[in-house]
């Protein structure tokens, strides 16, 4: 029994020491394993790397018909024809009207059909319903197939445009007799006449081949001729 003192002391030791270390081991980490990942489980991290993200940038947003303008008057994103001019111009831009202020229907006519005006004057097509162009009749124009405004004068074009109540201002220079029509509808009659000054050119030496218009010389004794009265009288 004394010979096995000195053994029961050194296995307490033992114990003891075990016990010791595992509070230790529990304290710093190193002991039994956390609440979190219970024995018995695999401690291996995953290696296996996220799903990287999206890195498609986001389309900011356009403005239809934001685009820049030609010179001619409209927009970019909507029509390219007409020609630049120093002596006749549209604009687009402009916040007021003119002297005189031509309508644009949807019923596919512009009201007035035919006026008069001095050189210099300035003109505003309304869009009072539908989707039109107040588009000279010269070969740089869309659809124009032939002259009838003043020879050797350059080409307007408002372009198309569908805002109601907007406008387009175009000032005449030029003497002569003017033929306009509309881009859409001008193989449907819708068609107008200007005289600036003196009627004259190729518009007073032949009939309109899209429609009916009045005569160069009535729309300067008439000054402004409506659509309405000239459908009725011919005239």
């Amino acid at each position: 029994m004394t010979g096995d003192r000195p053994t029961r002391r050194r296995l307490l030791r033992n114990v003891a020491g075990i016990g010791l270390g595992t509070g230790i081991g529990g304290c710093l980490g190193t002991g039994s394993p956390s609440e979190s990942e219970p024995a018995g489980t695999d401690t291996t991290r995953s290696t296996t790397p996220p799903e990287p993200r999206s890195t498609t940038a986001a389309t900011p947003a356009t403005t239809e018909g934001s685009g820049p303008r030609n010179e001619t008057g409209s927009a970019g994103s909507t029509t390219g024809e007409g020609a630049t001019s120093s002596t006749e111009t549209a604009s687009p831009d402009s916040t007021e009207k003119g002297a005189y202020t031509v309508g644009m229907y949807t019923d596919l006519y512009f009201d007035p059909i035919g006026l008069f005006v001095e050189p210099g004057t300035t003109v505003s097509f309304e869009l009072v319903s539908g989707v039109h162009s107040a588009t000279a009749y010269h070969p740089d124009n869309e659809y124009a197939l032939n002259r009838r405004i003043p020879r050797d004068r350059p080409s307007w074009n408002t372009g198309q445009f569908g805002e109601e109540g907007a406008f387009r201002n175009v000032t005449f220079e030029t003497s002569g007799t003017h033929d306009y029509y509309c881009i859409p509808h001008k193989q449907l009659g819708m068609v107008g006449r200007i005289v600036v000054g003196d009627p004259g050119g190729p518009a007073a030496e032949s009939p309109n081949p899209d429609g009916e218009l009045p005569d160069s010389e009535r729309i300067v004794e008439k000054e402004v001729i409506p659509y309405e009265e000239f459908r009725a009288s011919g005239r």
